[in-house]
């Protein structure tokens, strides 16, 4: 079965992949460590934004993925996505724990701006009904794909909340980071509509 892999296209996902990382890491040593509970805050926000990205990402390349690495690569995948759902659920608890408020799971709906700054929170939910959609696939065998789809809608929003709050993407390094990994998961999802649209007709 590896030989009807294309081994390119798994090189390429292997290669964002690690620039990700890389990207990442670099972005989080930018900024000083500040409190414990500020380094909690920080060291679970950005692990659980790169699991999203690597799931989304990894979604392209899902038949090449399985074929090569075999059936428990979906669990893998899975594994992932829940992996920063769990991350990312941290990232506002100890908000709200530092700040003695539980506001901070309340989309702001004020204005535009507040939407997208604090839009890791629309974006949690998101992801958690995504999450929930592929583990009851057997269950929406037609509608499922379409709900899991709200991971690139998360992914957009958590990114602007990066960009417009968070503190470790201030610098214009990271500013770069994440706009580079925007576009990457926009031209995924624009990629995966294209195939589903050719496999309909």
């Amino acid at each position: 079965m590896v030989s009807k892999t294309n081994p390119q296209r798994l090189w390429y996902l292997a290669l964002v992949g690690v620039a990700a990382v890389i990207l990442v890491t670099i972005a989080e040593a930018l900024i000083p460590a500040g409190t414990p509970l500020n380094a909690v805050t920080r060291g679970a926000a950005m692990p659980g934004y790169l699991a999203v990205f690597l799931a989304c990402l990894s979604t392209l390349y899902l038949r090449e993925l399985v074929r090569f690495f075999g059936r428990p690569f979906i669990q893998v995948h899975h594994i992932v996505s829940v992996t920063g759902l769990v991350l990312l659920l941290i990232h506002p608890l100890t908000v709200a724990w530092e700040s003695g408020s539980l506001a901070v799971f309340v989309p702001a709906t004020d204005s535009w701006l507040s939407f997208l700054r604090t839009g890791g929170r629309p974006a949690l939910y998101l992801i958690a009904i995504a999450v929930s959609a592929a583990a009851l696939r057997r269950k929406w065998a037609r509608s499922w794909r379409m709900v899991h789809y709200l991971n690139y809608a998360a992914f957009l929003l958590a990114t602007a909340h990066a960009s417009l709050l968070g503190t470790d993407f201030q610098h214009p390094v990271a500013k770069v980071v994440l706009i580079l990994m925007a576009l990457v998961i926009v031209a995924v999802f624009i990629r995966r509509r294209a195939a589903t649209t050719r496999r309909a007709k």
